[in-house]
This record gives C-alpha cells, sequence and structure tokens, in this order.
C-alpha cells in the first residue's frame, strides 16, 4: 500500500481541504453539479480523516462550495470570450482546480498561495508554459511585478477574504485598482450574520479550531463602491436559486440569498 501524503498546515491554511472535499464528494454522486476527478485523487492521496466533515456538513454548505465553482467557471469562460490571451490569477489558490475546467489553450494562469500550500499542491498539480505558481501572500506586492498581462487580468479570490479585516483587504483591492485599472475581480462575500453562522456550522463541525475563524462580514455590497470611484460592480451571484432540494433547504436558500448571508461578488476595477 501506497503511504499516504501527511500534511502539514497552518490553521487558516487547512481551510483549503474543505471546499476540495465537497468537490470530491459531489463528484462520486449519482448525478453530480460538478465533476472534479481530481479532488477525489488528491483525497485519496493525504493523509486527513473526513469522517467527522462526512456527518456533520450540511446540504446547504456543501451546496454554496459547488456553487462558487461552477460561478467562477462561468465568470472567467465569460471573460475569456472577451480576451482570449488574458491573465487570470488564482489568489489563494489551495487545491483548487478551476484551471483544468476553464483553459481555452491560449490563457496566461497563475496560481498564487502561501509557500506551504504552494508545496503541498505543487505534489498533485504542474507548471507549465502557460501555468505558473507563486509561492506568496497575497498581501506581499512582489508578486504584482512577476505576472505577465498581454491583454488584461482577472483576479479570483475563492474563499479567501472573509478571513482577513475589511481594511486589509481594502488596501489589496485599491493595489490592484492602481496597478491594474480595467481589470476584473471576482470573490465570494459573507455578511455579519454569515460569519457567524459559518464560523459555527463549519470551522467548529469541521474539527478545525478557533484560528479558522472568518473574520469579514460585509454589511452591505454597496459599501465597497466607497473604496474607490473606478470600482463598478458589474454582478451579484446567489448560491440557492437552483440545485436546492427539500423544504427545508430550499426555505433557508432563500433566505440566505434575501439576507445576502454569502454570494458572490463580480468587481469591475
Amino acid at each position: 500500500m501506497t503511504a499516504k501524503i501527511p500534511v502539514n498546515l497552518g490553521s487558516v491554511q487547512k481551510t483549503l481541504f474543505l471546499p476540495l472535499w465537497g468537490r470530491a464528494w459531489e463528484t462520486i454522486k449519482a448525478e453530480p453539479m460538478l465533476v472534479d476527478p481530481t479532488a477525489v485523487r488528491i483525497l485519496e492521496q493525504v493523509d486527513l480523516d473526513f469522517s467527522q466533515t462526512a456527518r456533520k456538513m450540511d446540504d446547504l454548505t456543501q451546496i454554496a462550495w459547488i456553487k462558487r465553482s461552477l460561478i467562477s467557471d462561468r465568470v472567467i469562460r465569460e471573460f475569456l470570450q472577451k480576451v482570449p490571451d488574458g491573465t487570470v490569477v488564482n489568489i489563494g489558490c489551495g487545491l483548487d482546480t478551476t484551471f483544468e475546467r476553464v483553459d481555452n489553450g491560449r490563457l496566461r494562469w497563475y496560481d498564487l498561495d502561501m509557500p506551504d500550500v504552494i508545496k503541498l499542491r505543487s505534489l498533485f498539480m504542474e507548471e507549465n508554459k502557460r501555468r505558473s505558481m507563486i509561492a506568496s501572500s497575497f498581501l506581499d506586492t512582489w508578486w504584482l511585478e512577476e505576472i505577465t498581462v498581454e491583454e488584461n487580468v482577472f483576479f479570483l479570490a475563492a474563499g479567501i477574504f472573509y478571513y482577513f479585516e475589511e481594511d486589509t483587504i481594502k488596501e489589496f483591492v485599491l493595489r490592484l485598482v492602481d496597478r491594474f485599472p480595467g481589470s476584473e475581480l471576482l470573490f465570494d462575500a459573507s455578511s455579519p450574520i454569515g460569519v457567524r453562522v459559518a464560523n459555527k456550522k463549519v470551522i467548529e463541525n469541521s474539527g478545525l479550531d478557533e484560528k479558522s475563524n472568518l473574520v469579514w462580514g460585509l454589511e452591505k455590497k454597496e459599501d465597497l463602491l466607497a473604496w474607490h470611484e473606478r470600482l463598478r460592480i458589474l454582478h451579484t451571484y446567489y448560491y440557492y436559486q437552483s440545485h436546492v432540494h427539500g423544504l427545508r433547504n430550499k426555505l433557508m436558500g432563500l433566505l440566505s440569498d434575501y439576507l445576502g448571508i454569502q454570494y458572490m461578488i463580480h468587481l469591475g476595477l
């Protein structure tokens, strides 16, 4: 039997396995919304026990992880239809596999995450002439000079921003506005209620500690526009308008969308 790969990551980085597990779990269903064989392969190889996650994770959280991937795929494909040679930067990429699903054979792709995550990621995914990995915090500035932009750039930040204080994210977004005017940013946000719910239902039920808790709760998406005059909300994507089964899940999902508990924001910079 092949020895499983040990995982030694910080508290926040360990959360990258939650959406990975979600995609793998979805893949083995009879009628999956999304198929991710790479996620299944990785989970089979790493030395982590997901039995507690499988027992306690609720349907709506699982749906949110899958819809986040589906939305990201859709928006990036739309971007590449406009700029086929565009650049995509996957911020806090973790063990994400978006590239495998959206690659048009022309784009330039960068996977960006902390050094320990990139080291782990490199065990399962390889670089090539159009795909590079950058070992850095997204809050560092040096990597901004390392990316090649032929036409325009799209920044994806899925499952990242709400682990930081609002002022920290604001500073980062303004840096992108200044350095890459006309670029696009897609990220997921949670309301203050959503942050509390996630910390209770997701983090605790997954066996992670409080260092993995979400921090930033966005009161109103329109508040982002006050950060800079060039910022535009291109679209807002909610999770539970489809693929929800069962009366209770449908009602809870509709309430979540109505209150903006968790959703994705597509910004023009």
